[in-house]
């Protein structure tokens, strides 16, 4: 049964391939934002036998803050948002996961508690889908409930409805 659906989902991600879309057609959705400077967006697309994969970056600093968001888009964003997706919340001496919803997409916040810093993972497409996408926003010297009002500057529900037409 697992190799069925593991073939079923390899001749999917092949029949739905992410050639349309390069990583710099991503880049918009990585903006400059206030209060921070910001690198130049970077980029990759690789192609394996498995599948493809689609990735765009941009670094963020403001003295000791430090964001780096990232839009993921293939298998690895599936591999990546897959223990997330369980609806499973913690909270450890260490750091906390908490589900949440951003611009109505569904959302993990992880906030590290020994130094400031955490994690925003959005999913852009719909779970289950042939072509899986990830926004990750990571963040030192803040936590995340500190940078959720810079999403906005993302544009992750323009993004999310240009990915899932």
């Amino acid at each position: 049964m697992l190799r069925r659906l593991l073939l079923a989902l390899l001749v999917l991600a092949l029949a739905f391939p992410l050639w349309a879309l390069n990583y710099t057609d991503l880049y918009p959705y990585l903006p400059e934002l206030p209060g921070f400077k910001a690198s130049e967006p970077t980029g990759m697309k690789v192609a394996t036998p498995g599948g493809e994969m689609v990735s765009a970056e941009r670094n963020y600093e403001a003295g000791p803050r430090r964001l780096t968001a990232r839009i993921l888009m293939g298998q690895m964003a599936a591999g990546l948002w897959f223990p997330f997706a369980m609806q499973i919340s913690y909270d450890t001496p260490e750091e906390k996961l908490e589900s949440l919803k951003i611009e109505g997409l569904p959302a993990k916040r992880i906030t590290h508690k020994k130094s400031p810093g955490g994690t925003l993972l959005v999913l852009l497409s719909r779970e289950k889908t042939a072509l899986p996408a990830l926004f990750m926003l990571e963040c030192q010297g803040m936590v995340p409930a500190e940078v959720e009002p810079l999403l906005k500057h993302f544009r992750l529900s323009e993004l999310a409805r240009k990915l899932n037409p």
